[in-house]
């Protein structure tokens, strides 16, 4: 592989596909000294992949479609993984060519930023597109790497097993301002004699979350093998009479010393 104008982000976007705080911070630390390539939708008259465009050129580079209609930004690391991109998509400028170029990290992000917001459609940045660990990264997350700021990527971080060191905070969560919460789980306890009792938590671990989430911890007489069933009961009730919240754990028997 010819030598890149830029560092190498390749090794570093593999290890932020975990998604983990800690594994994401080595990438967003490297990218001032790093770049990205693009698929160009315009021609630029490049020479070849590696050299950069004029500061005055007007970039316009292929995005990727979701089956849902939302676009992604496509970046890559190294010239041939927009390459594979191209092939795989038959992407060409306006004049039959398959064009690459080189971006300093930064202003790849700054790029893919804007387009984020010109227009709703956009809702995110893939990275390496077509490669084992490409990692998809969404708006919030987006302007925290052009900010400097590394931050969990949740879509995989909630993937990775816990390992002995991790650790997540716990304290009581106050749902009042939830209408029916309250009424609507004493009917599951009703219609469900095993469940004893409960209680609502919220959880934070700093490697996987961006903030905290709610959780309830239904306690019972029964074993694992009714959790499924219970818990899908309990979601299908709640659904039909609460406002859920946007991320609600349903946790059985958990035991948090300590918990007031």
């Amino acid at each position: 592989m010819s030598q890149l104008p830029f560092k190498d982000l390749t090794d570093l976007v593999n290890q932020a596909h975990r998604g983990l705080k800690r594994d994401v911070a080595p990438l967003v630390e490297a990218l001032p000294e790093g770049g990205f390539f693009l698929s160009l939708a315009r021609s630029l008259g490049l020479p070849n992949d590696l050299t950069p465009p004029p500061p005055e050129a007007a970039v316009s580079s292929h995005m990727l479609q979701h089956p849902d209609g939302t676009v992604y930004v496509s970046l890559f690391t190294r010239p041939e993984y927009a390459r594979l991109a191209q092939q795989e998509q038959s992407w060409q400028t306006e004049d039959g060519k398959q064009e690459v170029c080189p971006l300093p990290a930064r202003n790849a992000l700054y790029y893919a930023w804007k387009l984020l917001e010109g227009n709703e459609q956009v809702v995110g940045l893939f990275i390496n597109a077509y490669q084992e660990k490409s990692v998809l990264i969404n708006r919030l997350e987006l302007e925290s790497f052009f900010n400097g700021v590394a931050i969990p990527l949740e879509a995989y971080a909630t993937q990775v097993p816990f390992e002995a060191d991790d650790s997540i905070l716990v304290r009581p969560a106050d749902v009042t301002g939830v209408e029916n919460f309250k009424e609507t789980v004493q009917q599951f306890m009703e219609q469900n004699s095993g469940v004893t009792g409960y209680e609502v938590v919220a959880l934070f671990d700093e490697q996987r979350n961006m903030q905290p989430y709610l959780a309830i911890n239904l306690k019972t007489e029964f074993g694992e093998d009714k959790y499924a069933e219970t818990a899908q009961n309990f979601v299908t009730l709640m659904s039909e009479k609460v406002t859920m919240p946007e991320r609600l754990e349903i946790m059985f028997n958990e035991n948090f010393p300590g918990l007031i």
